[in-house]
Order: C-alpha cells, then sequence, then structure tokens
C-alpha cells in the first residue's frame, strides 16, 4: 500500500537528501524583529540577506522559543524573537547560510515514516487491506514468545478493550466525552467532507471536527491509509472523543517531514490556547536509522523536539511510537540499526514523551518493537500498548496502532481528570501496567503493558499512597542577577525514572533551570544540572525531585 520514498538516504546523511536540481531541503532558524509581518517570504530573506536559500513561500514561519535563557535574554534585549522558516539550499552553500548573522542554525528537514508494519502498494478500495507478510526473526525474543507476524490479528477491538479493562470504564460513563485528540498522521478521510478523487478509503472516519492544513479530513492514501488506522484505533477505546486530523504527509507521495509535523504541533498549541484542545495528540511515525539525519536523532535541540516539549509544558499529553525496530524481527528499513540502544530515535524518545511499544491481546511481546535505551532517555520505553487486532485492516500492526490505542486510553483518563497532566498520566500508566519482563522497568517492554481500569482508579484516588522515596530536596543555593551555576549530582538509582523542578525561596525572582543526563550505567545515573537567576537581584533557590516510578 505505501508507496516507496526514494529521498530517503541510503548512508548517513546531515541534511535531507537533494532533490532532482541538487538542493536540500531545511529549517533556517532566523532572527527577527518582534511583531514583523511575513506576508512576504521572500521579502524576509531578502531582507536578511539569506540569498543561498530558496525560500518555500506555502511554508507559514513557526515561532520557537530559545534554545537557552542566556539566548532569550539577548534576544529580548534587541527587540528580537527567532521563527522557523523552509526552503532549500545547494550543499555548498550550507556553510555560507549557517554564517549569516541572522541565522541561528541550519537544520534538516528530516524525512519522517510511519511506523505500521510492511505492506504492499495497493490504490483500488478493495486493496486497502495491508498485505503484511510476517517478519522472518533472527534476533533472540528478549520476552518469549515474541509475534513476529503482523498479518495474522490476536483478536478483535472489542477484545483489546477487555484486556486493557477499557470496558469497564465505557460502562461507568468514561468513553472520551469531552476530549479531542489530535492524529499527526496521513491524514483522515473523514464523514462530511468531501474527498480528492485519488481516494478510496474502505470507510469514513465519524467524530472529526478539525485539523490542519485547511483541507483536512479529505485524503489519507499517501502513507496507505495510515491515518485512518490511527484515529479508528483511539475512537475503539474512546468512542466519544473528538478528533483533529493534522496531516502531515506530502500531498500526493509518500514524504513526511518533521517540517511539516512542527507546523502540526504550532497549529495544535496555538488551538490548545484558544480553546483547551486537543489535549492529546498521538504520533505514530519517526526514524527507522540514526544516521538518516543525524542532527536530528540525537540532538534534544533540534526545534521540533522543541516545540514537542513546548507542547507538553502549554499542557498537551503527547504520546510517540518506540518505532519498529527491535532485534527480534525488525522492519528491513533499519537496516543494521536495531534493537537495544539503536532503534528509539529524536522526539519518539524524549524523557517527557510518552514512549509506547507493542504486544498483542495475549500478551506477547511484538519481536520488532523497539527497545531502549533511547537517544534522548535511557529509561524508555515507557510502556506498552496492544498491537495485530484487527480494527481499520484486518490486522491493525506496528507500534504505529499501539499508540494510538494508548492515546485513546489517555483520552479516557483525561475526561476522568481533566486536569490531568503529562506526568501524572505517564506515571498512572507506568505505575499500574502489567509486567511482563524481567521485574521493574525494562529496556523490551518498559514499564509492561497498561492497563485502563487500573490507571483510572489510581488517578481517581482522592490521597494516593506514597512510595519511598518520593520527594526530595537535591540541592540549595544562592544566585547573583543573571547568575548561572552549573553542577553534577552522582549515583542516582538507573531504574528510577525522575521529575526535576526548581523554585526560588526569595519573592519576586524567577529562575529556570535544565537537566541532562551526564553519563548513565545499567546501576547508576550522573545528571548534570544548571540553574540561571532571570532577575535583577540575588535569589536563594531550591531544586527538588520526584520519582514518578
Amino acid at each position: 500500500m505505501a508507496k516507496k520514498n526514494p529521498n530517503l538516504p541510503t548512508e548517513n546523511a546531515q541534511f535531507t537528501p537533494p532533490n532532482a536540481s541538487g538542493k536540500r531541503k531545511v529549517l533556517v532558524e532566523v532572527r527577527v524583529s518582534k511583531g514583523q509581518s511575513f506576508g512576504n517570504l521572500e521579502g524576509l530573506a531578502q531582507a536578511l540577506n539569506l540569498g543561498p536559500l530558496t525560500v518555500d513561500p506555502n511554508y507559514i514561519p513557526v515561532p520557537m522559543t530559545p534554545a537557552n535563557n542566556e539566548f532569550a535574554a539577548r534576544l529580548e534585549a534587541a527587540n528580537e524573537e527567532t521563527v522557523i522558516i523552509s526552503g532549500t539550499v545547494n550543499e555548498y552553500d550550507l556553510q555560507a547560510l549557517e554564517e549569516n548573522p541572522s541565522v541561528i542554525k541550519v537544520w534538516s528537514d528530516a524525512i519522517i515514516e510511519p511506523f505500521g508494519a510492511p505492506t504492499a502498494e495497493a490504490e483500488t478500495e478493495e486493496e486497502t487491506t495491508p498485505q503484511v507478510v510476517p517478519m522472518e526473526a533472527f534476533g533472540t525474543c528478549p520476552i518469549p514468545p515474541c509475534d513476529c507476524d503482523p498479518r495474522t490479528p490476536k483478536g478483535s477491538m472489542a477484545d483489546v478493550r477487555r484486556y486493557l479493562g477499557v470496558d469497564q470504564l465505557h460502562t461507568r460513563g468514561i468513553r472520551g466525552n469531552g476530549v479531542v485528540v489530535g492524529v499527526l498522521d496521513s491524514g483522515i478521510t473523514a464523514a462530511g467532507r468531501t474527498l480528492k478523487p485519488s481516494e478510496r478509503p474502505t470507510s469514513l472516519i465519524p467524530n472529526v471536527i478539525g485539523g490542519w492544513p485547511a483541507d483536512w479530513g479529505t485524503e489519507s492514501s499517501d502513507w496507505g491509509y495510515h491515518g485512518n488506522m490511527c484515529a479508528t484505533d483511539v475512537l475503539g477505546m474512546a468512542p466519544d472523543a473528538r478528533i483533529y486530523d493534522l496531516r502531515i504527509s506530502d500531498s500526493g507521495s509518500s514524504t513526511g517531514s518533521v517540517g511539516a509535523a512542527l507546523q502540526a504541533f504550532q497549529w495544535a498549541i496555538n488551538q490548545y490556547r484558544a480553546n483547551g484542545t486537543p489535549q492529546v495528540l498521538t504520533n505514530s511515525w519517526g526514524m527507522f536509522q540514526e544516521g538518516w539525519f543525524a542532527d536530528y536523532t540525537r540532538n534534544p535541540e533540534h526545534p521540533f523536539t522543541r516545540k514537542v516539549v513546548e507542547a507538553i509544558n502549554a499542557g498537551i499529553l503527547v504520546l510517540f511510537a518506540a518505532g519498529n525496530c527491535g532485534g527480534t524481527c525488525p522492519d528491513g528499513r533499519c537496516g543494521s540499526e536495531n534493537g537495544p540502544g539503536k532503534s528509539i530515535w529524536g522526539a519518539n524518545g524524549h524523557p517527557f514523551v510518552m514512549t509506547v511499544g507493542a504486544v498483542n491481546s495475549l500478551g506477547q511481546f511484538i519481536g520488532y518493537s523497539s527497545q531502549g535505551p533511547a537517544a534522548l532517555d535511557p529509561f524508555k520505553p515507557d510502556f506498552c500498548s496492544i498491537s495485530h487486532f484487527t480494527g481499520y485492516f484486518a490486522s491493525d500492526s506496528g507500534t504505529s496502532a499501539a499508540t494510538p490505542i494508548a492515546a485513546g486510553v489517555v483520552a479516557l483518563l483525561k475526561q476522568a481528570k481533566p486536569r490531568l497532566t503529562q506526568f501524572e498520566a505517564k506515571a498512572a500508566l507506568k505505575e499500574t501496567a502489567r509486567n511482563i519482563g524481567p521485574a521493574g522497568w525494562d529496556q523490551h517492554s518498559g514499564s509492561g503493558i497498561i492497563n485502563g481500569l487500573e490507571a483510572y482508579n489510581l488517578i481517581m484516588r482522592a490521597a494516593p499512597t506514597p512510595q519511598t522515596p518520593r520527594v526530595g530536596v537535591q540541592f540549595r543555593g544562592n544566585l547573583e542577577p543573571r547568575q548561572t551555576m552549573c553542577w553534577f549530582t552522582f549515583n542516582w538509582p538507573a531504574h528510577w525514572h525522575i521529575y526535576w523542578y526548581g523554585m526560588p525561596i526569595t519573592p519576586g525572582t524567577k529562575i529556570s533551570w535544565k537537566v541532562q543526563v551526564e553519563r548513565a550505567t545499567e546501576q547508576y545515573i550522573t545528571y548534570w544540572i544548571c540553574v540561571t537567576n532571570l532577575s535583577d537581584r540575588a535569589t536563594t533557590f531550591e531544586g527538588r525531585y520526584a520519582v514518578l516510578s
């Protein structure tokens, strides 16, 4: 079904491979005056002297939060802000473009692909069920027995609901009412919308109420109706939820990019700030190899990854598929990069997101489900959800199917507790997951298989019993105006998933903080912590931690 993508690199690449004209597609982070109009992007490029860059006039500039506080202060003093624009540039002009004083950084507009199991091409309505072939197992199964046959469903949507305890939530009236889930994918053929002529879906998707771009709800075939599958799976768990169609694959091709996803996330953030929706975003796509786009896969400062964090900080609950490069029977697109530590890339493995692996409804680990540690967090995946069941297709497969199932469960929790945060949702699902691997968290299945009913019971308890250690103060100190202080903290147990937060003690002052993993072993982690006083007077500050699981 899904068309082959001719733009994927065959070897390590820093930027999107050149097109037929020899140019590369890039995202350019530039400094602009606050409040500057972007009506004429070509004129903006000329004003900033971005000569080598051919600007995409249809790409709406995306405002960015500066990567660090020192740079943010410099921008504020100059009455400037930063935005992302898109375009193409010859490879030999990249260095000159980056040396432009208005340019902060040139990033790859990395190509992305869905995490559904490989399918044969199909163009007609009769052929839209994926023609999936069993994957050949060649690696050791970490949690036997492993399921490597995505073609054969191991149950129905009703079986998935029963397995996760969702059917019992439905009997209590918890069906996703009032919750909107944004599906970032190939698009959705929505009931009530006029489809594009080439679209031949097996069915139309109900409950789709809006989206991005303006022609939302009119197509889904670019990734083989993958978006229809994801929307169906969300509604299978949360039938009264509503859906936003956020299409991130280019119309008429199989190509998606993080540049499109960046715009979709910005649309979702703007919408959320306007009316509180979408409350949940589900993402069943990503990178199959680190070397495809090296400046994205391991760099948390890539603008897309920063935008994902911005969405979470705004209050949106965000889930990403772990990927299909597990070592037992990896997708062929993974190449040699499969198995533990070589299969979860970029934002899919950011510490803040919920990273979803896959099992079937028999409780069997799916052998291609990507394994941690992720590039950006050693403690991934977070948990597993269900795949290989009859849903939109005869067998909805991949971590692609597991993720919207989990997103539907999160939508139920959000209905039950409207103030539920990202970290509360993640902690509840992890703490109530059914362990299938080694005791506790493991790099294959995370904390185990989610249980919607038990997670609901946990978040609805008036006063959950705290576990020890649960919270604590790690550091206290004093900072002069605009001063930054950094240090290491050693010997934190590797099985702890920690949420750090800092607070000023001096009234009227403000601080910022940043925590990153400096190094890790199987037993211990060392963190590097930086705290900056953003105020014009001295402050006393305190840094605290909470052990999520």
